[in-house]
């Protein structure tokens, strides 16, 4: 019996030894996204509430992670960007969505909503111009995603969410 524990014990221990993340990388003071802009000056702009900062230090597999939504006198533009640690197999999104205000609840505008965007590196970033109907408050949500392969056939997942506040268009 003892030499069964052992062997699960060593077992436990060999697997751990191959799922170490990082703990504490800076991240590069870059900015990670696109703005894919028309001629128009942007009026307005709307930043993620769990937006990270560039120069912070970061755990787990996500290190950087923005959202925008920036209004023109005619469009919105969706940016945003998720940087993964330098392990990282897979980054992106899981979803992003516009959603606006109607009758006092948020509801998706259906048709932007994007969901399954991935890269095989370490960054992704995704921009978008779009025009919606005029006389609603928008806002975006999205969920940022990292992993990376350890051990054959396990995965290691990080997912993280983040909203913009709201913009009148």
């Amino acid at each position: 019996m003892k030499k069964f524990i052992c062997v699960i014990c060593s077992f436990i221990l060999i697997f751990s030894l191959f799922n170490l993340s990082v703990f504490a990388t800076e991240a590069k003071n870059e900015d990670y996204y696109e703005v894919i802009l028309s001629n128009e000056t942007i009026i307005e702009e709307s930043e993620g509430i769990y937006n990270t900062n560039a120069n912070a230090r970061a755990t787990g597999l996500i290190n950087q992670k923005t959202l925008r939504l920036s209004k023109t006198s005619s469009q919105l533009i969706i940016t945003a960007s998720t940087k993964g640690s330098d392990e990282v197999d897979k980054c992106g999104f899981t979803y992003i969505k516009l959603q606006r205000l109607v009758n006092g609840s948020w509801t998706d505008y259906s048709t932007y909503c994007y969901s399954g965007l991935y890269s095989d590196s370490t960054t992704y970033s995704f921009s978008k111009t779009i025009t919606p109907p005029s006389g609603y408050s928008y806002r975006v949500i999205a969920e940022h995603y990292a992993a990376k392969k350890t051990l054959l056939i396990f995965t290691s997942e990080e997912t993280s969410y983040n909203e913009t506040s709201s913009l009148s268009f």
